[in-house]
């Protein structure tokens, strides 16, 4: 054959993205033909439309079929080109002066026939070349489908997560705890800390002696009079709150949420502490501690600040409730808690954990907390 009309028929069985012959060569809408692997790979972005990588025409094709015919000519040329290599010198037996035709499993080799029945390599597994070429290019091939099949759903995946979130960020409560409640979300130090997408709300298992490990750190907090809103009231024992009227029994109403705040007694500047809250049915609350620092910043209603705020809250959305932690601001996939909530405050691991003391289980852990003690308890009720 002319070689100048051999190279234009390798090169219309090569593919232009790995510049080898095709591999489960596809064609997408534009005509052009790409490999398979090689076109996932280079799609791995998901773009809802994508260039050909030839005429730089869009094509929103996903599901691609086989070319059999282009598929049948790659191969026919891949076994060409393979005896071709080894009819060469190089790949001649050095010991039997004999091609090598088959492959050793085992050694991983090429070897001539001889070689193959030698005693050395009896008992392993041997094949033709281009049995054990085929056979390795389709485990190749079918991993490959599967990344891709995987990357598919996760992306899927994300794009729901996307819809959720988009959802929750746009109701009138979390447009309240972007402003007020949850501080630093429009930070750009925040943004880098936006939750992995979690496709379902995940189960807590449960933790055998839990509580009674927290309950060695166990104290009791008592709420500060002096310091809550005034529309806290606080019962006589100054360990529960809840909403009302104001000090004049005028009732109290708002058009928009708004946050109530009361503060404990204690302050914690070194240990282990441990102490439960019961929030029943409530539906907008969120507790924990503040740095000192914090609290001056925040004595009203309206809560600001930047830095020092470590706490679990709950904030009903439409007809599902929702939980998150502040420090930063992350959604918790896992079920509300309809009793009680234990802290656990560990100063020098720097850590503040939430525990559902019902079912025994971890909410979650904030890590690598700012402390600046003396750190106090806080206690916040939401009114919508």
């Amino acid at each position: 054959m002319n070689s100048r009309i051999l190279q234009v028929f390798q090169r219309e069985l090569t593919c232009p993205i790995c510049m080898n012959y095709f591999i489960d060569p596809v064609t997408i809408d534009c005509g052009h033909s790409f490999c398979r692997p090689c076109f996932y790979l280079k799609w791995q972005d998901f773009p809802i439309l994508t260039q050909c990588f030839e005429c730089i025409k869009t094509t929103q094709q996903r599901n691609l079929k086989t070319n059999i015919r282009l598929k049948k000519m790659a191969s026919l040329a891949r076994k060409a080109s393979l005896w071709l290599f080894l009819s060469s010198e190089e790949q001649m037996c050095g010991t039997h002066r004999e091609t090598k035709k088959m492959f050793c499993d085992v050694d991983k080799s090429l070897l001539c026939l001889l070689c193959s029945s030698s005693q050395e390599h009896r008992d392993h597994r041997h094949c033709p070349i281009e049995w054990a070429a085929e056979e390795h290019r389709e485990k190749l091939l079918k991993k490959m489908q599967f990344l891709w099949e995987k990357a598919c759903e996760n992306h899927r995946n994300l794009n729901v997560e996307t819809t959720r979130t988009r959802h929750w960020k746009v109701s009138p409560v979390f447009l309240y705890l972007l402003q007020e409640l949850v501080f630093p979300c429009r930070s750009e130090s925040v943004l880098l800390h936006m939750p992995q997408p979690l496709n379902l709300e995940l189960s807590a298992g449960p933790i055998t002696g839990l509580r009674d490990r927290l309950n060695q750190f166990r104290v009791d907090i008592t709420l500060h009079h002096d310091e809550a809103n005034s529309h806290i009231f606080q019962y006589g024992d100054l360990r529960s709150i809840c909403i009302g009227c104001d000090r004049q029994n005028a009732p109290h109403t708002t058009a928009t949420p708004t946050s109530f705040l009361a503060w404990g007694t204690q302050t914690f500047t070194s240990g282990k502490y441990y102490w439960e809250v019961h929030v029943g049915d409530s539906l907008n609350w969120a507790f924990g501690v503040c740095n000192k620092s914090w609290k001056e910043k925040n004595q009203n209603d309206n809560i600001y600040g930047k830095e020092g705020l470590f706490s679990l809250g709950c904030v009903k959305n439409d007809i599902q409730c929702s939980l998150f932690t502040t420090s930063p601001l992350t959604l918790q996939y896992v079920p509300r808690p309809t009793s009680h909530v234990g802290l656990f405050l560990d100063c020098e691991a720097r850590i503040v954990s939430f525990v559902d003391v019902n079912q025994s289980s971890l909410i979650y852990t904030i890590p690598n907390c700012s402390f600046s003690p003396p750190l106090r308890p806080i206690f916040c009720c939401i009114h919508l």
